[in-house]
């Protein structure tokens, strides 16, 4: 049986810091004991050692996916519940979360109050209203793609600092990817870099 304590401990397995950064710190001013790693491997190390309640996984991780985490995940402990994000969704992957017993699956750019709202409906809680006098949130908002004029040779691009030190800049393309899209013409090749805009809203009061 899982005890309140451990159903209040939610473990989130996601490689870009900037959206890690905004979901952990969202969820825990809510409550929520939040630990995070970036890979797969190092999850599964977690989930042996000690329970979650909920694990969220982002799709593509180094090393093995978040599908596979899962699966390897219930093995470890089937009361496991899981929460699937992804910026490339597809309905083949869609189809294999539900399979494998995910309780949501969510493309990015989402609305972190929408990722809180699933991770309460796995843990059986009722919606908890709002008592502050403001609550914040944070919408992961628009994603801007650049065109990459350097054949991914990102040591000669001249601009590559400059777009890894904006602060709403994630790295959306992996090294394992970019043999691929070498071989595509200029016009499709996306800069492995995306610019991710943070729109700060404040949800209103509840009596």
């Amino acid at each position: 049986m899982v005890t309140s304590n451990v159903k209040r401990k939610v473990l989130l397995v996601e490689d870009e810091s900037v959206v890690r950064t905004s979901i952990r710190d969202w969820l825990s001013d809510d409550g929520f004991k939040v630990e995070c790693v970036e890979c797969g491997e190092e999850a599964l190390e977690r989930i042996k050692k000690e329970g979650f309640g909920v694990i969220i996984l982002d799709l593509r991780l180094p090393g093995i996916d978040g599908l596979q985490v899962f699966e390897q995940a219930r093995e470890i402990s089937p009361e496991t519940k899981g929460v699937l994000i992804t910026a490339y969704p597809s309905e083949e992957t869609k189809k294999k979360a539900k399979t494998l017993g995910f309780l949501d699956y969510m493309a990015k750019p989402f609305q972190i109050a929408d990722l809180e709202k699933s991770i309460s409906a796995a843990l059986g809680e009722a919606e908890r209203k709002i008592t502050a006098k403001e609550h914040h949130w944070l919408e992961l908002g628009a994603v801007s793609y650049r065109l990459c004029d350097w054949n991914y040779e990102c040591s000669q691009c001249p601009f590559a600092k400059d777009i890894r030190d904006k602060g709403g800049t994630i790295a959306i393309i992996g090294d394992d990817e970019i043999a691929k899209l070498k071989q595509l013409p200029s016009s499709q090749k996306l800069c492995r870099n995306a610019s991710v805009h943070f729109v700060e809203k404040k949800l209103p009061h509840l009596h």
